[in-house]
């Protein structure tokens, strides 16, 4: 299925680009003259800081259910530079969310982003721009299977960690920036890498490195017999479509869809990320906020089911990983 709606998007996309450098419709034409018109600006920042809460308590209550305190903050800040031909554009993005259930239970984690993009491009012809682009993904804090109440199985072995994974890409293109709203960056070009710097993860072979040897030591637990490779290399071709705009007042849709093809692996199984975050303003300060956000990496091993007898995750494989949040909070701009 993946596969199927990959290859509309490109369609769409090839379709979209071709059309832009061929035969410009009148709308692109103002958007290009309007670009062309903006001065050097040189050096502009600025960003926004969201803090979300919710909390429920209860005291004898006859429905049931649960005491809970959700908490999430994130961090998207850019510092951009303009001059003549010459465009820096840098971005981090930054989230963490924790959830508390009951009294006594441990904190689990709901999100957790590392984020920072770097792309510089130099003006090619109209829209277009010679650029280079390198990304930074990582995380903060270890990631865990959930049994099938939801709840994250602490007795088990991390799944995840700081650095593990952590993806580094490097790529070399063409950057096309028809307005404010869109820009579309294709690279043939491209490395990237997985660390694994976790050694039982690394061992188990997670995210596509070579694996090496675990064992059970007396307690039952997981040890590292042989040590696993921590970092894998891959080579390949690269696409990032990012839209941003204004569709209705006070709503902003902002979307980013990455496709990654490793040459030497598998090149018809793409990767791909696809983020949408739609953020609907009340006033000033607070915003509600619904983000979506699609993944498809066929180094990455997810559990598709759960063995209801013993309430661990199973049916281990590459598959569709989803995440939705909606929130309600305050936001800062910086």
């Amino acid at each position: 299925m993946h596969k199927i709606i990959l290859a509309l998007l490109a369609f769409a996309a090839a379709a979209g680009l071709a059309r832009g450098q061929v035969n410009p419709t009148e709308t692109e034409e103002k958007n290009m003259r309007a670009l062309a018109a903006i001065p050097d600006s040189g050096w502009t920042r600025g960003g926004t800081i969201a803090l979300n809460s919710s909390a429920t308590y209860l005291n004898q209550w006859a429905a049931g259910g649960n005491n809970a305190v959700n908490v999430a903050g994130l961090l998207n800040y850019k510092l951009n530079f303009r001059k003549g031909k010459h465009a820096w554009d840098n971005v981090l993005d930054l989230a963490y969310g924790l959830q508390l259930l009951g009294v006594n239970e441990r904190a689990i984690k709901t999100d957790d982003k590392i984020d920072l993009t770097s792309k510089y491009g130099r003006k090619a012809a109209k829209a277009w721009y010679y650029a280079g682009l390198v990304n930074f993904k990582s995380q903060f804090a270890p990631g865990y299977s959930v049994g099938a109440n939801g709840i994250p199985l602490y007795d088990q072995p991390k799944i995840s960690n700081l650095m593990a994974p952590a993806f580094l890409l490097v790529s070399l293109g063409m950057d096309y920036k028809p307005g404010k709203r869109i820009t579309a960056f294709v690279s043939p070009v491209t490395y990237r890498g997985i660390f694994v710097l976790d050694d039982l993860l690394a061992a188990q072979g997670a995210f596509g490195v070579n694996r090496g040897e675990v064992g059970v030591d007396d307690n039952g637990r997981l040890i590292v017999i042989r040590e696993g490779e921590r970092t894998r290399t891959e080579m390949g071709a690269y696409t990032r479509v990012q839209f941003q705009s204004d569709i209705a007042r006070n709503i902003n849709l902002s979307s980013r869809l990455e496709l990654f093809s490793n040459y030497l692996d598998k090149p018809g199984n793409v990767d791909i990320s696809f983020q949408n975050l739609l953020s609907l303003k009340t006033n000033e300060w607070l915003t509600t906020t619904i983000f979506t956000h699609h993944v498809y990496d066929d180094n990455t091993v997810v559990f598709r089911d759960i063995n209801r007898e013993t309430n661990t995750p199973d049916n281990p494989g590459p598959g569709m990983q989803t995440k939705f949040v909606i929130g309600l909070g305050v936001n800062f701009k910086i």
